[in-house]
């Protein structure tokens, strides 16, 4: 009978026997452990494994690529215009070697010897000229404004390009994006009327990874009437005249924009005399000249008076005197007029109006008309006057 290893086909080895040409190796010199793994890009080595030799070559995050003596690619420089041709401007850099910019790049005109802002490219044309950009130096140097007035605050000027879905376009030489909402802190601005105009804005927002802009002519506004407001109310001293508009009416008052600080003038002091609407007194858009009443810095408040403006009416009128007034309304109990001298209103009472008693307060005058009248009383504190008709003749 056949022993097993004659047996055994020919295409497999015969166990524990070495190959032909391989030396055969001894079981002590097996190491007892398997070579570490090979390390995986983005997972740390095993412990004990030994550090791969650093690079002795290429660009690193920490040093950019540099070609060229003391240039690095992408670095923004100042070349000289040498020459211009139809599809190539020739530049000299600083260190003496000759560049070349595509002249599509140039906005506007260019002449041999003007000096402009132009990155280095990774690449030299055939010809070993260094090759740069004005365009991407120009969109990195807008990038570096725009992302430091946002650190700062500074105001940038732009140009409204077109209006677009929820706001406009502003040219900021990068695409800024003005929203409907921060255009004003009027209610309704026209942003179509601002197309094509130069705008001041603050920027607000920056994603250069987005390529994304947001800019403001509402927060730049209010941040300038904050501080006109600011030195308005150090300037601001109770009983001081002032003039300003009317921007707005309730019916608490009038709003009036003092030029930089808004005031509010209470309905109790828009007129010395009775009021009957205060549309009938101010209107909005309208100039008047108020005195201030008092000023809270804390609360960014001041109080005005249009009423003040004009002497106090009823500090003119003496007692006994005969005055020349206008009926303005007719009660049960009598009329009340309006002295035509100062506007002080007052009461003439149904037992002053006539001599003869049982008529009734409208039977014997009508709203609009002149009479004749004598004072009587005086209550400056509580601003009433005691009026008659039938005294101006006849004293009891």
């Amino acid at each position: 009978m056949p022993d097993d290893a004659d047996t055994a086909p020919a295409d497999e080895p015969i166990a524990d026997q070495p190959a032909p040409d391989e030396p055969a190796v001894a079981v002590e010199d097996v190491p007892d452990t398997a070579p570490p793994p090979a390390p995986v890009i983005g997972q740390s080595a095993p412990a004990g494994s030994p550090l791969p030799p650093p690079a002795t070559g290429g660009p690193t995050p920490a040093s950019p690529e540099r070609r060229g003596p003391g240039v690095a690619v992408g670095k923004i420089v100042e070349v000289t215009v040498v020459a211009v041709h139809d599809k190539e401007v020739e530049v000299r850099l600083a260190d003496g070697r000759e560049g070349v910019v595509p002249r599509s790049e140039f906005d506007g005109p260019v002449s041999p010897g003007d000096v402009v802002s132009a990155a280095q490219l990774a690449r030299e044309d055939p010809r070993k000229r260094a090759v740069l950009s004005v365009a991407w130096a120009r969109k990195q140097q807008a990038w570096e404004r725009v992302e430091a007035a946002l650190a700062d605050g500074t105001p940038l000027t732009g140009t409204v390009a077109k209006q677009i879905k929820g706001g406009a376009v502003v040219d900021l030489g990068l695409r800024g994006f003005l929203p409907t909402s921060l255009v004003s802190d009027t209610p309704g601005a026209d942003l179509a009327a601002l197309v094509g105009t130069e705008v001041e804005v603050l920027v607000i927002e920056v994603d250069r990874a987005k390529e994304r802009i947001v800019v403001s002519i509402r927060d730049l506004e209010r941040r300038r009437r904050r501080a006109q407001e600011k030195e308005l109310l150090k300037a601001l001293a109770p009983g001081s005249r002032a003039t300003g508009r009317v921007v707005s009416i309730a019916d608490y008052g009038a709003v009036v924009d003092l030029g930089g600080a808004r005031g509010l003038i209470h309905r109790s002091e828009l007129t010395w005399g009775r009021l009957e609407s205060i549309e009938s007194i101010v209107s909005v858009g309208d100039q008047v000249e108020v005195v201030v009443l008092d000023v809270n810095k804390s609360k960014r408040r001041i109080g005005l008076s249009l009423r003040a403006t004009e002497p106090d009416p009823y500090e003119q009128v003496e007692i006994g005197a005969i005055e020349s007034a206008t009926v303005v309304r007719v009660v049960e109990y009598g009329v009340f007029v309006r002295l035509d001298s100062n506007g002080a209103e007052g009461l003439v009472h149904i037992s002053e109006l006539s001599d003869v008693p049982g008529y009734r307060p409208d039977q014997l005058v009508t709203p609009g008309e002149q009479i004749m009248v004598k004072v009587l009383e005086i209550d400056r504190k509580r601003r009433r006057l005691a009026l008659s008709v039938r005294r101006v003749l006849v004293d009891d």
